[in-house]
């Protein structure tokens, strides 16, 4: 017996296969031009959700934001010297010990020894980096005034940048470094060892701009931080001392020296002299009363500590004696304090009726 489908579903029956064919040939042909194949799929990084398309801590940098400046000799006994100097009015350089600080004219050659006990690692470097010293200004970058920055002197056929304040002199290999993120400013040069007869390695330090200069330094004092670092940047000892650029180093390092001896010589005397006080007060006899009702009261603010300079040991000598009184003073009881200067007004008020009864020396040829 012979049936007849329906037209309808045949033509939908070959509308389908007709779709599914077109289907697998589009996979077919888009199948090797896809990345994630099988083989490629398990090798394709997952990214994670939490994952910053950006972040500060991707950038940051090694160094950090305020260089220490606390000396470290690290494994190695890093040392930095200076030859010994004089302070002539013309020298160009000149190193205090006492104050640990550096002067040296603008653009002037200054020798800087290096000194190690054992041989660091190969790629060791010397960096040198300018910091303020004061809490206040410590954040702020050391660079050169722009008058100094601008100018063509000491600009003029030099590889160094001109905002920087330390220059290397006589080292090609020498690096300026900025640092992206914390600004700061410095100069790197290979660690060499020392010849042959010499336990030093002398390095040749300029500084490119006076310590007074406006828009720079700005009379601010300055350190100048030294560090021995390998060549990732891991510091193996360190080194600083006070740097001051002026026009006449010997004028300026021997007045601030006699300036300190003469605050050190004043902070004795006033540690001798307490000492001496609280001695005399506790050895005063026992008829002199104690602090009481009678005795004048201290005025708010009485018990600061002040200090003064006094120049001449024996103006010294006579403000110590006044000092001396006012404090015994505070130990009498103010009746007789009152007492004793009516008795001194009566004398003075007594002096001119004396004077007027006493019989005037008559001279010789008078008549």
């Amino acid at each position: 017996m012979l049936y007849v489908g329906d037209p309808m579903r045949h033509l939908a029956t070959a509308q389908f296969n007709l779709l599914s064919s077109a289907m697998d040939q589009m996979g077919s042909r888009a199948a090797p031009a896809s990345p994630y194949t099988p083989e490629h799929a398990a090798s394709a990084p997952t990214h994670s959700p939490y994952a910053q398309p950006s972040s500060t801590f991707d950038t940051m940098s090694p160094a950090p934001v305020i260089p220490s400046n606390t000396d470290y000799p690290g494994p190695h006994h890093f040392e930095v010297t200076f030859q010994q100097s004089s302070t002539a009015k013309s020298a160009t350089w000149t190193y205090s010990p006492l104050l640990k600080k550096l002067y040296c004219q603008i653009a002037k050659t200054c020798p800087i020894q290096i000194k190690v006990s054992t041989p660091p690692p190969p790629g060791t470097a010397i960096r040198a980096m300018p910091v303020y010293k004061k809490a206040e200004h410590v954040t702020d970058i050391v660079k050169r005034c722009p008058n100094h920055e601008l100018g063509r002197d000491f600009n003029e056929g030099q590889s160094a940048p001109a905002s920087h304040l330390i220059r290397v002199e006589g080292n090609n290999l020498a690096q300026y470094v900025d640092d992206p993120v914390t600004g700061r400013q410095s100069v790197v040069v290979p660690y060499e060892p020392p010849q042959v007869g010499t336990e030093f390695t002398t390095i040749l330090y300029n500084f490119m701009c006076n310590s007074s200069c406006v828009g720079g330094m700005n009379r601010r004092p300055i350190l100048v931080i030294i560090t021995l670092e390998t060549r990732d940047g891991q510091v193996l000892g360190r080194r600083s001392f006070e740097g001051r650029i002026c026009a006449c180093p010997g004028r300026d390092r021997k007045a601030d020296e006699d300036h300190y001896r003469e605050q050190q010589a004043l902070n004795e005397s006033t540690t001798k002299n307490g000492a001496a006080s609280k001695r005399a007060f506790k050895q005063s006899p026992p008829a002199i009363p104690a602090l009481g009702t009678n005795v004048k009261k201290r005025r708010h603010g009485d018990e600061d500590m002040f200090y003064m300079h006094v120049r001449g040991r024996e103006n010294f000598e006579i403000l110590m004696k006044v000092k001396e009184s006012l404090e015994l003073m505070e130990l009498v009881p103010q009746p007789l304090v009152d007492s004793y200067r009516q008795q001194q007004q009566q004398q003075l008020l007594q002096r001119p009726l004396r004077d007027a009864q006493q019989p005037r020396p008559q001279h010789a040829g008078q008549w």
